[in-house]
């Protein structure tokens, strides 16, 4: 499966686009991330709103959707964890900024 986007509003500032998303994930996020395209050639800035206790990262090298949870012991994993093979994230909405040409 993959990644369910709506479009909520596109914007030109100067030479750069401005596209804002709400995103729903799927039911097996898979490791490595959500594969993603913004519908930018080249995504400069990303801005990915935390949602359901999930912190959001974009991979701009590989174009891709990263979902970490907070490890509060810090022990053995570090402070954040990428989200597990499969995990069915299909609940969890979140809200975009992306900038690019």
């Amino acid at each position: 499966m993959s990644l369910a986007l709506t479009t909520r509003k596109t914007d030109l500032q100067g030479t750069v686009r401005v596209v804002y998303l709400d995103i729903t994930f799927d039911s097996s996020y898979p490791t490595g991330g959500e594969p993603f395209e913004t519908g930018l050639d080249t995504v400069l800035s990303a801005n990915i709103e935390p949602s359901g206790g999930y912190i959001f990262k974009y991979d701009y090298t590989n174009r891709k959707i990263l979902a970490y949870y907070a490890d509060y012991d810090a022990v053995a994993d570090g402070a954040l964890i990428q989200v597990a093979d499969t995990t069915d994230l299909s609940a969890i909405s979140t809200r975009a900024k992306f900038e690019g040409q």
